[in-house]
């Protein structure tokens, strides 16, 4: 595989579902798909529509793995691997949450060209109760030409 960087538009959707509804998100953002190795990155900036303003978040897939940690003002790091159960981190306004992260489905569509990334996963805040989320990144180049 080539390695290689390009600018890209990202667009992202999650949506929580919790006892109380669904919460759905919906954001376009301008980024950077790094490439190399198997190995893709997706990376921005949060905003303020996200409620992670002054933070840059970075999604690593590398096939059936996905890695996301948020940098700056609000710090997380997620892992997601299909069928396991990993220990994170979530930074908020009132302190450092712990959470269980159980992932059900990652499906892994990046080229260097751009692509899609798709997760199915459970959250599970200090044991109050799993909580329902699906997270879709899809990226596309801006330009044509390689970095």
């Amino acid at each position: 595989m080539e390695k290689g960087f390009c600018d890209v538009i990202i667009s992202i959707e999650t949506n929580q579902k919790t006892s109380d509804g669904d919460n759905k998100i919906e954001l376009q953002t301008d980024g950077k798909l790094f490439f190399g190795g198997g190995k893709y990155y997706i990376n921005y900036e949060e905003s303020e529509i996200t409620g992670f303003e002054d933070s840059s978040t970075s999604i690593k897939a590398e096939g059936d793995t996905v890695t996301m940690t948020r940098r700056g003002r609000f710090r997380t790091k997620m892992k997601f691997e299909v069928g396991e159960k990993n220990l994170s981190y979530y930074d908020t306004l009132y302190g450092t949450i712990g959470m269980l992260v159980e992932t059900e489905r990652i499906e892994n569509a990046l080229t260097p060209q751009g692509g899609r990334l798709e997760i199915d996963y459970s959250l599970d805040y200090d044991n109050t109760g799993l909580v329902k989320n699906f997270l879709r990144v899809d990226v596309r180049r801006k330009q044509n030409e390689y970095n």
